[in-house]
């Protein structure tokens, strides 16, 4: 799988997540955040150190780059935030509110600008390379940032 399709699968995770934390009753917030914390701050982070790594040496790429990783510094303040706040507040629903036109705006970007530069700067077999590397690095990170007491569980 291409670094494109592996990266656009997370990103429908994402959405998901979202949705299901935005329709979801105040009471019920705190495990589905929790969950969303660990793919949107793993997902970042392996963004970073494999997609964008390889691009932001590039002309074509590199002020998409920047502004993705300003996204993400956006995305992870956001986070911070919410944790501190209980989540069955409205002031809660109205920062994730916040967190997720932000979230959304910066997938959308990357997946209908980044990848079509992107395709001009990696050629398919480096695309497939990075795919593979995604995978294997955004599975490590979440299972890292689960806590353990809810593995044993």
């Amino acid at each position: 799988m291409q670094i494109y399709d592996r990266i656009k699968k997370d990103h429908d995770e994402l959405r998901a997540q979202m949705k299901r934390l935005e329709e979801a009753e105040p009471e019920a917030r705190g495990e589905l955040f929790d969950r969303f914390k660990v793919l949107l701050w793993s997902h970042a982070r392996v963004e970073e150190a494999v997609f964008y790594a390889p691009l932001r040496g590039s002309d074509e790429t590199r002020k998409e780059i920047l502004e993705g990783l300003n996204e993400h510094h956006l995305g992870d303040a956001l986070l911070d935030e919410l944790e501190a706040m209980a989540v069955t507040s409205e002031s809660w629903a109205a920062k994730f509110q916040v967190l997720r036109e932000i979230t959304e705006h910066h997938l959308e970007e990357e997946e209908e600008e980044l990848f079509e530069m992107a395709r001009k700067v990696l050629d398919d077999n480096e695309a497939t390379f990075l795919g593979d590397e995604f995978d294997r690095r955004r599975q490590s990170v979440a299972e890292a940032l689960v806590p353990v007491a809810s593995r044993a569980a």
